[in-house]
């Protein structure tokens, strides 16, 4: 069980790296069907550095998840929050499920794996 939640922590930073590069390289193209301003641009570029540091911990913390088991509850604390995010913008129409129902998935996979494997009773004890 520990293995498999190792195996998803690496995934799950690799995919925020991934992302995290994307948005710093490719500002323009995230934002491609709107009018992107400097700021926005600035916004999308922040956000893929902070995606860029947070996929690191993830990572670093599969190493040894229960001596980091911050970082897992991080990862699950991401993937809730960012699906309830994307709830909320669905809802208020300034955005469709088309435009964000892979990143909602993603998030929505995530969550469930990392609190199907999350170590319970190691984590209490441990």
């Amino acid at each position: 069980m520990i293995r498999a939640l190792k195996v998803a922590l690496v995934v799950f930073g690799v995919v925020m790296i991934l992302m995290g590069l994307w948005l710093v390289i490719f500002p323009d193209k995230v934002a491609s069907t709107s009018d992107v301003t400097g700021y926005l641009r600035y916004a999308i570029v922040s956000l893929g550095a902070c995606l860029l540091a947070a996929g690191g911990f993830p990572i670093a913390a599969a190493r040894d998840p229960l001596r980091h088991i911050n970082w897992v509850k991080f990862a699950i604390a991401w993937c809730i929050l960012g699906t309830a995010a994307e709830l909320y913008e669905i809802a208020r129409g300034d955005v469709t499920f088309s435009r964000v129902g892979s990143l909602m998935i993603m998030h929505i996979v995530f969550a469930v794996v990392f609190l199907m494997l999350y170590p319970y009773r190691r984590a209490k004890s441990g």
